[in-house]
């Protein structure tokens, strides 16, 4: 039971430290749009705002991991699986496009 607490936290923090560091790529998203023009900037504006949703929601369903501890469902446990994959997508997609 120790074991699985532990193994439940190691990857809470893995998923915290890549939001974090999701949240310094959106940061630098946002500069890029910024520097673009009009058109590009609106839509690059909308990129940004719906990452950071999806973010939102992201670290909604890890905080409720969090909470739950060992003791999570497997509806929570899938429900942060889907809405991580679903932000990993995105991020990718979005780094594809503000490059």
């Amino acid at each position: 039971m120790e074991q699985e607490k532990k193994e439940g936290q190691v990857k809470v923090e893995t998923l915290e430290d890549r939001l974090k560091e999701w949240g310094i790529d959106l940061e630098k998203f946002r500069a890029k749009a910024g520097k673009t023009k009009s058109n590009a900037k609106v839509k690059l504006d909308n990129e940004v705002a719906a990452l950071r949703t999806k973010m939102d929601e992201a670290q909604k369903k890890l905080e409720e991991l969090e909470k739950a501890g060992g003791a999570a469902s497997g509806d929570l446990k899938k429900g942060i699986e889907s809405a991580w994959a679903e932000l990993k997508k995105a991020f990718d997609n979005a780094a594809a496009k503000f490059k």
